[in-house]
């Protein structure tokens, strides 16, 4: 995994050098994502890098938000829902943590409420 600086963000790779997300200086670990590519389908859920989620938990990152790029819906969690909640599972991406999407506050842009 690579971390490297940006102003006031740091952008976290995983282990074969795809983009994972940014830590924030707001302590939010932030991820631009399309639901319909990259949203688990069983569990229904969004998923990180178990190693990325400690590399921003040690970078002083306490939320998690996934904006889907499909919907405009904004997806946000506590790390420590990832730890408590988390389903571990490694599907040949490496080892992942999957947070069931009942675990996440929901935004809906177009709506204007939460979920």
């Amino acid at each position: 995994m690579t971390t490297l600086t940006h102003n006031t963000r740091r952008v976290l790779y995983t282990a074969d050098g795809r983009h994972s997300g940014c830590v924030c200086e707001d302590g939010i670990l932030k991820r631009r994502a399309s639901a319909q590519r990259h949203q688990l389908r069983y569990p229904p859920a969004w998923a990180f890098e178990e190693n990325i989620l400690r590399e921003a938990e040690r970078q002083g990152a306490t939320l998690v938000q996934v904006v889907d790029t499909d919907t405009g819906q904004t997806y946000t969690a506590s790390l420590s829902r990832f730890w408590t909640h988390g389903v571990r599972l490694d599907r040949g991406y490496g080892v992942q943590v999957a947070l069931p999407l009942n675990q996440w506050h929901r935004e809906d842009p177009a709506q204007g409420r939460l979920f």
